[in-house]
């Protein structure tokens, strides 16, 4: 399937990614260079990027599902539900809620299937404007509104699409993540995925409860669409923004789309080849097997102990029918209770010799001896039709002879003839039962992507990209960290610094380490995590003859349902910590480490101006605030901070970016702490610091020298590692992180 979306880039081996999630957090994202690169950030409470580019905040924090429809006579103002094949046509939309009216209108369009880039909805659109009043609830006047006929004449094409596919319409609390895009939509359907954009159409609507007579269209607004090279199903939602209302300032109305008084408009493409249409998700094909995928991770796990995941190196040389290769499994000094061992084996360049013609690898795997069978296996093709292939073996195994360590895994090539395949080697994925560990819940996605630059057959640079989307936590207060794992496979003449790890909006390069053909990456993620849905992604700017394979991805929360403030819990007896995001924007998160059993503190950052009577920081200051501590059952051992300076404001001051100091104001005198520069990203430097207690802070940039006043106490915290140690002693590391987390918060 064709990716067009903003993401890394990886190659044509064997990619297994594995995401290991342990705390959720939300960040603001990105802009997209063709379609659908931004990932929505949840069902309320964010910025809504419109079609102009501009914003309106999409606040929802009410129902919001009875005021607003679409129907096809304004003189029903409660609207149907209707699905068309016609390709032009009007609807309205009306409002017949208590306050009746909406300052301003926004139309949203969802297109499922394959866009095609002669795509095209022209929208024209014709209603009432005012000017906001600043009276609670209180509509405009007869004298005070104008009908602007041709509000918004528009056009909205393929690269109109901002936000990335998804199955799902913003609506609140209502179902969130959950709620439909189209009246009898199968949300259990995660392949049917919509490109959304969102079109401030510059006119309220009024409805009965306006109480101003001889309304055209009873004040609602209408709309005139034409659509050019549909091959999906278009579906039309209204949403309503009001500039006064007892939900507050912003968006927070839509269009009932499930139960009793829904009202739709939907419009029926024509399917690109011969063929019943489907409303089933988007596709594509390509002559080239280096194009990469969309996969869905399995359901999500949940237990007491800890998951690792353990690369396993693999044969140098192809396998040649009737020989085999012994692979030896990693030792798994084990803590705890095996309760899962899954076995994943990499192969590629399966063909025949002479022709070089792919072929289906035939092959058997057997672990001391006793064979095994494969639960699946994943194939893709590394490039054209006749291309070798690549394969994906999933194996359920013994835990009882893995945890055991030093038994080979032998695997045979038992093909005829001169089938020959390459074992890249392999993945032990091992979850671990553990009481006194804290609850962690993960997710696994299993995949076989061969992916790589080849514009020959028409993959460009930024369609070499494996995706893969996992749930969010929902609950993101009961998390403490988060992890990404991946785990790849490349020849050794790939240069492994054209793959890039994504995590919805964030990218990270040169994070590869390499065992054999076997490549592992590990991030922490934790500034960009979404509540409701999240993309991981593997991607290359390598050719063909360089490309590789993706394998596996897994999602882990550490934390899981458990709630460590209701249950008491000390994390395995040694000191808690646990991470706020911060709506703010120089500091983005806050780790506070609190004793064993105690109740940890919450945190939040209160003014941004320096007190009368407090001297000013020493340095060039690029920002006050004033850190405030609440709850907690007794004082925090120490904190970290996690914030960030733009370039171009050091640039300005003359400051290189490891000059940056965060300074701590008490007892009388301001403290110089100990701040770590973590690397750049988007613009803006990345840095981490301890803090000794809740108070005002500054940020900017000090004398080298230490303190200034007095002397910083603070014990350094090893923040954005994993609260929970595995158990595993030979826990491999997968990635070279040579920095933390470059997340940009807004």
């Amino acid at each position: 399937m064709k990716i067009l979306n903003k993401r890394p880039h990886i190659g044509w081996c064997t990619i297994a990614i594995l995401v290991l999630i342990m705390a959720a957090f939300c960040i603001a994202p990105v802009a997209a260079d063709d379609i659908g690169g931004i990932q929505m950030p949840g069902a309320k409470n964010f910025d809504l990027i419109l079609s102009n580019g501009l914003t309106k905040y999409f606040k929802f924090e009410g129902g919001g599902l009875n005021a607003l429809h679409i129907t096809t006579d304004p003189d029903e103002p409660y609207g149907q539900v209707t699905t068309t094949e016609e390709h032009s046509g009007v609807f309205y939309l009306t409002n017949t809620g208590g306050r009746g009216f909406d300052d301003d209108m926004i139309l949203m369009i969802a297109v499922n299937g394959t866009i095609s880039d002669d795509f095209a909805v022209h929208i024209r659109a014709s209603g009432y404007r005012w000017t906001p009043t600043p009276v609670l609830n209180q509509p405009p006047t007869t004298d005070e509104i104008e009908y602007i006929d041709g509000s918004y004449e528009g056009t909205i094409t393929r690269s109109d699409f901002a936000y990335r596919a998804q199955t799902w319409k913003p609506a609140g609390d209502n179902a969130p993540g959950n709620y439909p895009l189209y009246y009898g939509q199968d949300m259990s359907d995660t392949s049917n995925t919509f490109q959304l954009v969102f079109v401030d159409l510059n006119t309220g609507n009024l409805g009965a409860n306006a109480m101003i007579p001889e309304m055209i269209d009873n004040g609602a607004v209408k709309i005139e669409y034409e659509i050019e090279n549909l091959h999906g199903l278009a579906s039309f939602s209204t949403y309503g923004w009001c500039n006064q209302s007892n939900q507050g300032q912003g968006i927070s109305w839509t269009n009932r789309l499930s139960g009793a008084g829904s009202s739709g408009y939907a419009v029926m493409g024509v399917p690109e080849s011969p063929g019943d249409f489907s409303t089933g998700g988007s596709g594509g094909t390509t002559e080239s097997g280096y194009l990469g995928q969309e996969n869905s991770a399995g359901s999500p796990s949940t237990l007491n102990g800890s998951v690792s995941l353990l690369p396993i190196a693999g044969t140098v040389a192809p396998l040649e029918a009737g020989s085999a290769a012994p692979l030896p499994l990693p030792a798994t000094d084990v803590n705890g209770t095996v309760r899962e061992a899954t076995l994943y084996l990499f192969l590629s360049h399966s063909q025949q010799k002479g022709t070089g013609y792919g072929t289906e690898p035939s092959f058997s795997v057997s672990i001391g001896g006793v064979d095994l069978s494969p639960e699946r296996t994943l194939t893709d093709r590394e490039g054209g039709d006749h291309a070798p292939l690549s394969a994906t073996l999933i194996y359920k195994t013994d835990p009882a002879s893995i945890a055991s360590g030093g038994t080979n895994l032998m695997v045979r090539n038992t093909g005829s003839g001169d089938a020959v395949f390459t074992c890249d080697g392999g993945a032990l994925l091992l979850t671990v039962e553990d009481p006194a560990l804290p609850s962690i819940t993960y997710a696994v996605a299993e995949c076989c992507d061969a992916i790589g630059v080849d514009i020959a057959g028409g993959v460009f640079e930024g369609d070499a990209v494996t995706r893969v989307f996992f749930d969010g936590p929902g609950d993101m207060d009961r998390i403490s960290d988060s992890r990404l794992q991946v785990i790849s496979t490349a020849g050794t003449d790939h240069d492994a610094s054209a793959d890039t790890i994504g995590f919805n909006d964030r990218e990270w390069s040169g994070v590869f380490v390499r065992q054999g053909a076997v490549m592992s990456a590990e991030h922490l993620i934790a500034d960009a995590v979404f509540p409701t849905s999240n993309a991981a992604s593997a991607a290359t700017d390598a050719g063909p003859e360089a490309a590789f394979v993706t394998r596996l991805f897994l999602l882990v929360y550490a934390g899981g349902e458990m709630d460590i403030s209701e249950t008491g819990s000390d994390w395995g007896g040694e000191a808690s910590a646990r991470s706020y995001l911060v709506e703010d924007a120089v500091i983005s998160k806050i780790t506070v480490r609190s004793a064993p059993g105690g109740a940890p503190a919450s945190v939040s950052v209160g003014g941004t101006e320096r007190p009368a009577g407090v001297p000013a920081a020493e340095g060039t200051v690029y920002a006050y605030r004033m850190l405030n501590l609440n709850g907690g059952s007794s004082a925090p051992l120490d904190m970290t901070v996690r914030f960030y300076v733009p370039a171009s404001w050091l640039s300005e001051q003359g400051i290189d970016a490891d000059g940056i100091s965060l300074q701590e104001y008490r007892d009388g005198a301001w403290h110089s702490l100990r701040t770590e520069h973590l690397g750049h990203a988007d613009g803006e430097e990345e840095y981490l610091a301890d803090a000794v207690t809740a108070s005002l802070l500054a940020i900017g940039s000090v004398a080298s020298g230490g303190s200034i006043g007095g002397t910083a106490t603070a014990t350094p915290l090893p923040v954005d590692t994993d609260v929970q140690q595995s158990p595993m002693g030979v826990m491999v590391a997968l990635g070279a992180c040579a920095i933390l987390i470059l997340a940009k918060r807004r």
